[in-house]
C-alpha cells in the first residue's frame, strides 16, 4: 500500500466515523426530541426552549467545530483519493453533499433557529410559528436525504480500497 493510500485510508476512517455519528444523533434528534418540540406549538415550542438546556448543550453535537471536523476529513479524503476515478466520483459527491448540509444550515435553518430556538417563537403568533416550524422540518429533512446521499457515496468508496 502507497503513502497516498494510507492517508486516503485513514481519512475514509475518520470522515465515516465522524459521518456515521452524525447520521445516528440526526436520527434521534428527528425520532426523540424534534417530537417533543414541534408537537403543539406555539405552547410545546415555547415550553421546550424556556424550559430546557436544549440551546446550551445542542452546539456539543452540531455546532459549527463540530461541522468542520466531519467536513474536513471528506475534503482531505478527496485530496489523496483524487489519482483513483472510482474513489474521486463518490468523494465528489459526499463532498459536494456535505458542503450544501452546512451552507444550507447556516445560511436557511440558523435564521429559523434564531426565532424558533433562542427566542421560543418571539413575538410572532402562533400560525407564524406554526408555519416555522412546519418549514423547519421541511428544511431538516431536506439537509437530511441531500446528506444521506453523500454518506452513501462515502460508505461505497470507503468500502473498496484504493489500488483496486
Amino acid at each position: 500500500m502507497t503513502v497516498r493510500e494510507r492517508i486516503l485510508r485513514f481519512f475514509l476512517w475518520w470522515a465515516v466515523l465522524g459521518f456515521s455519528i452524525w447520521v445516528g444523533g440526526t436520527l434521534f434528534n428527528m425520532l426523540v426530541v424534534i417530537p417533543l418540540w414541534s408537537a403543539s406549538p406555539p405552547e410545546s415550542v415555547r415550553l421546550f426552549f424556556k424550559g430546557t438546556e436544549f440551546n446550551r448543550t445542542i452546539v456539543n453535537f452540531f455546532g459549527p467545530p463540530w461541522m468542520a471536523a466531519r467536513f474536513l476529513p471528506i475534503v482531505a479524503a478527496l485530496i489523496a483519493g483524487w489519482p483513483y476515478q472510482f474513489h474521486r466520483r463518490l468523494l465528489l459527491v459526499a463532498t459536494t453533499c456535505m458542503a450544501f448540509g452546512i451552507l444550507y444550515t447556516i445560511t436557511y435553518i440558523y435564521p429559523i433557529n434564531q426565532i424558533l430556538f433562542f427566542q421560543p417563537g418571539g413575538q410572532r403568533d402562533a400560525e407564524e410559528i406554526k408555519a416555522m416550524v412546519r418549514q423547519w422540518i421541511f428544511a431538516d429533512r431536506l439537509r437530511f436525504s441531500i446528506s444521506i446521499v453523500g454518506y452513501i457515496c462515502l460508505l461505497r468508496a470507503f468500502s473498496r480500497p484504493a489500488a483496486g
